[in-house]
């Protein structure tokens, strides 16, 4: 044996253990190679079963092979009954021939096609889907799968609905709101040639009602006059301010005075009959405002803005009067004239913030500041707040108008921070009108957050009149304000609906002594007796008390001596703008660290 062989010889012995473990490691690697397989299919059918998509999954010819859990939960299908159909079992009706013509023609050509279909489930309801087919090709290029996933949107679309229908129409009455009609009658003048008449019906009064029996009778009461004008007849409905309603007809006959009045009439007539109030049946008065729509090129606020004239026309003789609109309506004299100017202020740059100063009774020094809101018109000079605050509350721009007063308060006052000068508070008025919207709260603290002040920096002063309305909504409102740390103030005390009675339940931080009570102090008997009593009472509920209107010496001597904790008027400073209440307190800064 040669003696290389005879080396290659206990190797050899050895080869039958090399490829018995050859072959031990081969069928270890094929096992493992079937368990990884197994495994990423079992992942896979996880994947295909709990996805939130529904998937369809079909052979050439259209036959269903496979569905996951969603399919069978969002159509009511079991796998096994869809098995071997084709998916037209889910159709709805909804779709033409062509559009099914179109799908395949695109699928066909791009290999996918998307888009929204209505399908029919087994218990028979229609949904929405957004679906997504595409098509899956072998090696060779030829179709061997469809693969179709889709998405119920049902739900999605009926909420863009929801939407849609909030962001049109009143949320109380459901009537369409000013700029939903006013759009829709863009739409029709030009297109049907048509005269319109629009009319505004004001409810004669109506803060009566909310003063006597609260906010929710109110807003039942507006309920039931929304539904009387649609069932009235009138083309148009809607709902234009807080008691104030479009009615909106087409003309069609030759006469039209007697056509719109008639429409009008008929309007009232529907009106006349009593409401039911706190189960007695009562009876109100409109007032109305019209005007005639016939010529397309007259802009849509130009028309709305004849209405609003002549319903302030109507207002002006007495309750309950009809009024339509002249060219000689048109007067700077007519406070409704100023509606549209009022509309454009905030972006002409015409309003503006003054400060008052209310001082500590005992040091005076500036304890809080006060806004008030001053309209300076380029042709009509200053307009006093008494007459643009109504005309904003009237016609839907208090809520705009409140929240840029806070906004512009907020921002004046973080400045005042910065520079170390800022009283203690920042005070601002809230008209019932803006208390009453829904997001008040909302804004209120939106505001606060945007321009760093803390809560109990903030005092907001409302008038009795909401303090009265003790309903829930109103409750909710005024806990979630103090919750917050704002400070809430009563205003104008004992001029409106006073009572001691419901102090002591609300959240109310401040009183503010109308000037009605303190313009005859120190003489003035009786203006002694209410201010006395109403300190006592603030003491006791632990309120503070600010006396309003203090123009002399003798006054604010007075109010001290009796524990008046805060004094504003004209004695302490008058209202001025930012730049002049700026230097009021870098003076303040300045005289308190001498003295130190």
């Amino acid at each position: 044996m040669p003696e290389n062989l005879a080396q290659l010889f206990p190797l050899l012995s050895l080869l039958p253990v090399v490829l018995a473990v050859g072959f031990m490691l081969g069928q270890w690697y094929l096992r493992y190679r079937n368990r990884e397989q197994r495994t990423a299919f079992r992942l896979m059918k996880q994947v295909f079963d709990h996805t939130h998509d529904g998937v369809t999954i079909t052979d050439p010819k259209g036959n269903i092979i496979a569905v996951n859990r969603t399919f069978t939960q969002v159509t009511g299908y079991r796998e096994d009954e869809v098995i071997g159909k084709n998916p037209r079992i889910l159709s709805s009706g909804y779709h033409d021939a062509a559009f099914y013509e179109n799908y395949w023609q695109t699928l066909m050509r791009d290999g996918i096609w998307q888009g929204e279909i209505w399908n029919r489930r087994k218990d028979g309801e229609v949904f929405l889907e957004w679906l997504t087919c595409k098509v899956v090709k072998d090696a060779r290029g030829e179709v061997s799968h469809y693969v179709a996933v889709f998405t119920d949107i049902t739900e999605h679309r009926r909420q863009e609905a929801r939407l849609e229908h909030a962001t049109e129409h009143d949320r109380l009455t459901g009537l369409p709101n000013t700029a939903t009609t006013l759009r829709e009658l863009s739409r029709q003048i030009p297109n049907l040639q048509q005269r319109w008449c629009l009319a505004l019906i004001d409810f004669d009064n109506f803060r009566l009602v909310n003063a006597s029996y609260g906010f929710a009778v109110g807003d039942q009461l507006l309920t039931s006059l929304a539904r009387r004008l649609r069932e009235c007849g009138q083309s148009l409905v809607a709902r234009h301010a807080a008691d104030v309603f479009i009615v909106a007809f087409p003309l069609t006959g030759g006469n039209d005075d007697g056509e719109r009045l008639a429409h009008i009439n008929r309007a009232r007539e529907c009106l006349s009959k009593p409401f039911s109030v706190m189960g007695r049946l009562m009876e109100f008065s409109f007032s109305i405002g019209a005007t005639v729509w016939d010529n397309a090129s007259v802009p849509v606020a130009d028309v709305l803005q004849q209405a609003e004239l002549a319903l302030h026309a109507a207002k002006s003789r007495s309750a309950g009067q009809t009024r339509f609109y002249t060219e000689d309506l048109r007067s700077e004299n007519n406070p409704l004239a100023r509606l549209q100017g009022l509309r454009d202020a905030l972006s002409n740059h015409e309003l503006s913030l003054h400060f008052q100063p209310l001082v500590t009774a005992e040091s005076e020094q500036i304890h809080a500041l006060e806004v008030l809101l001053r309209w300076d018109h380029p042709v009509m000079g200053r307009i006093p707040p008494d007459q643009f605050i109504p005309l904003a509350e009237r016609h839907g721009l208090m809520e705009l108008l409140g929240q840029w007063v806070l906004e512009q308060a907020l921002k004046h006052y973080a400045t005042w921070q910065q520079q170390g000068i800022a009283p203690h508070h920042i005070a601002v008025n809230v008209s019932p009108l803006e208390f009453q919207s829904e997001n008040f709260v909302d804004n209120v603290r939106s505001a606060l957050k945007k321009h760093q002040v803390a809560a109990q920096c903030l005092e907001l002063e409302l008038t009795e009149g909401v303090f009265v309305q003790q309903d829930v909504e109103t409750l909710e409102k005024l806990d979630a304000l103090s919750h917050q740390g704002i400070q809430l103030a009563i205003d104008d005390f004992g001029t409106g609906y006073s009572s001691l009675a419901y102090l002591k339940h609300l959240p109310v931080h401040k009183l503010k002594l109308d000037r009605a009570f303190v313009k005859g102090l120190p003489v003035n008997e009786a203006d002694r007796a209410i201010v006395e009593s109403t300190l006592a009472l603030c003491r006791g509920l632990k309120m503070s008390v600010v006396a309003e209107g203090v123009e002399n010496q003798a006054q604010a001597d007075y109010l001290r001596r009796k524990g008046c904790d805060l004094l504003q008027g004209y004695y302490y400073g008058r209202p001025n703008d930012a730049q002049a209440t700026t230097q009021l307190l870098i003076q303040q800064k300045v005289r308190a660290a001498r003295a130190s």
